[in-house]
């Protein structure tokens, strides 16, 4: 799931370019309408999201369910023409992919500078109410926070404590959380913190593979736009996956010659590239 309960982007793509089973329709089609209709008016008709999902691998029954799914509970709106369905964001839908832009893309393509400081969180959920344990842990690591484990949580983002308590607040947990803001102290050390907190050789492998995946140098010229389409809504659903695993951590916390930053210029080189242009294609579709 993502932060707020839609579903995350997991699994990988198969040798033909379709989506191995792990990913669901529904998840393909978070990215789909998160990455295409997050701009005031833009909407989409069944025919189109038929269609675009088509593209990715998946069938028209399954992709017609998630539609309906999806606007259950509450992340799109139907607007009856006729025959013809129109679906757009609801309010909170838009107010979602505002946050997770944020996340997915201008803080990866602008990361702040680090004073040194971290913030540590202290909360914890009763074992018995599993849901909110795991917003919690989702909504978290969103925030640029990664677990030490018995409910600590750390990060050495700028603005993680208001974050936090944006989190905290929404999901009714402020009165139980305690945080400090501070530097590490002669205990431990910053990198014995960061790879407790987060998996850095499995990221690093991740991005390698990333960037080996989508280095194609073909121009979006070179391309008919349904192509483009479906091969930047495919990078962009790789992409998200990072959001919940990589904080951004400032340089001075990572290893050297960190395969992310190839990656990240990777994707942001191909996205300013192609997204105008998938996006047009997808408003093609009727």
């Amino acid at each position: 799931m993502d932060a707020r309960g839609g579903p995350a982007p997991v699994g990988g793509w198969n040798g033909n370019g379709a989506p191995r089973a792990s990913r669901s329709a529904r998840s393909l089609l978070f990215t789909v309408v998160g990455e295409y209709l997050r701009d005031p008016g833009s909407a989409l008709w069944t025919a189109g999201a038929v269609a675009a999902l088509g593209r990715l691998g998946v069938e028209e029954r399954a992709a017609r369910q998630a539609l309906t799914r999806t606007a259950r509970d509450g992340w799109l709106v139907a607007e009856r023409h006729g025959r013809r369905t129109l679906w757009r964001l609801t309010s909170r839908a838009a107010d979602h992919f505002a946050e997770s832009a944020e996340s997915v893309y201008r803080a990866r393509r602008h990361p702040t500078g680090w004073n040194g400081d971290w913030t540590v969180l202290v909360t914890s959920v009763p074992e018995s109410r599993r849901e909110l344990r795991h917003r919690l842990r989702t909504r978290l690591r969103w925030a640029g926070f990664g677990p030490l484990g018995q409910g600590v949580w750390i990060s050495p983002r700028v603005g993680s404590e208001q974050a936090a308590r944006h989190v905290l607040d929404e999901l009714g947990l402020t009165a139980s959380a305690v945080s400090v803001v501070g530097r590490i102290g002669g205990l431990g050390s910053e990198f014995e913190v960061v790879n407790r907190a987060w998996d850095l050789g499995g990221l690093a492998r991740d991005y390698a593979a990333f960037a080996a995946e989508f280095s194609d140098r073909r121009g979006p010229e070179e391309r008919e736009p349904a192509v483009v389409f479906t091969e930047q809504t495919r990078m962009v659903h790789r992409w998200r996956e990072f959001a919940l695993r990589d904080p951004v951590l400032p340089a001075d916390l990572l290893p050297a010659r960190w395969p992310g930053h190839d990656a990240r210029d990777l994707f942001f080189r191909r996205h300013d590239a192609d997204h105008r242009i998938a996006a047009a294609w997808l408003g093609t579709l009727g």
